[in-house]
């Protein structure tokens, strides 16, 4: 493969996933003669079509819809190949990827500052997501999670930082309007705010779901720090974080309602960064920072 290009490889990959030199081209911010020359140039290359000429545009042969389908692993690897690389540098330098949950980022806010001041060096990039990014990807290193301890995935090296327990509060304005449910036979006759998404799979809001009609939930969101929010406003009755509650709050836990807590806070990453000096460094701070919780 003389004069390969790993640039043009990814030029006609982003052509192919958008069905469009022209909108490959707009997509990459280069002109549509560019795009065209890239592909002819790896198709040269490689001694085969990727594209096909016809009416309506550019067509994919056998090998485009190939390089469509194997492109996205061969990235994950070379993500992984340089994550690894980088677990071999003794120092302590460089930048360290951590995802965590919305609810949960600023746990790590205290633990952060005391890097800053250890390890001047090293900079720490937090992405707050509700999306559980896969760490053998290399897109980020380390991960805050909420997840029971059976859901683990056995690659990945977890530490646990503390158990999370919800209940179900209503705010006092809801329950001098509404009162409160005695029982799962009053559930109908109050309104809810409830997690939407992929934490409506937690056991204890699964429980609470079950048992009510669509009808019955007058807001939804994918946010436990939302959800909170709306339940102080009296909009309805909601699962909270019983540790983010107030001394001093109005909100009303409901007596009749007992949770299925099974689910604990952990920090996470993959068994292959075991070695990592920036991801042993924060982990240590992690679990001082658990011992004092």
């Amino acid at each position: 493969m003389a004069n390969f290009n790993w640039d043009d490889v990814k030029i006609a990959h982003q052509a192919a996933k958008l069905g469009s030199l022209s909108k490959a081209a707009e997509w990459l911010g280069v002109n549509y003669s560019t795009v065209l020359r890239r592909i002819e140039q790896l198709e040269k290359s490689l001694e085969c079509k990727l594209f096909i000429r016809h009416q309506r545009g550019y067509q994919l042969t056998d090998a485009g819809r190939q390089l469509l389908t194997c492109l996205p692993e061969i990235e994950m690897r070379f993500a992984q190949f340089h994550t690894n690389l980088t677990a071999l540098n003794s120092e302590i330098k460089g930048t360290l990827k951590i995802t965590t949950l919305p609810e949960y980022s600023s746990f790590l806010h205290p633990i952060l500052l005391t890097c800053q001041q250890l390890h001047p060096d090293l900079r720490l990039r937090v992405d707050v997501s509700n999306d559980i990014v896969p760490l053998e990807t290399g897109s980020a290193h380390m991960s805050i999670r909420a997840c029971e301890a059976g859901d683990m995935q056995a690659d990945l090296i977890a530490t646990k930082i503390c158990s999370l327990n919800y209940s179900y509060y209503a705010a006092k304005s809801y329950v001098e309007r509404r009162g409160l449910p005695q029982s799962s036979a009053d559930f109908k006759n109050h309104s809810w705010v409830m997690p939407s998404g992929r934490k409506q799979n937690i056991s204890f809001v699964k429980a609470i779901n079950q048992q009510l009609d669509i009808q019955h939930i007058s807001y939804q969101s994918n946010h436990f720090f939302d959800i909170q929010s709306a339940v102080e406003h009296g909009i309805g009755i909601g699962p909270i974080d019983d540790e983010k509650v107030p001394a001093n709050s109005s909100l009303c836990k409901v007596s009749s309602i007992e949770c299925k807590n099974n689910n604990h806070l952990w920090c996470v990453y993959h068994k292959d960064l075991r070695d990592d000096v920036k991801i042993q460094a924060v982990t240590q701070l992690i679990k001082a920072q658990t011992n004092q919780l």
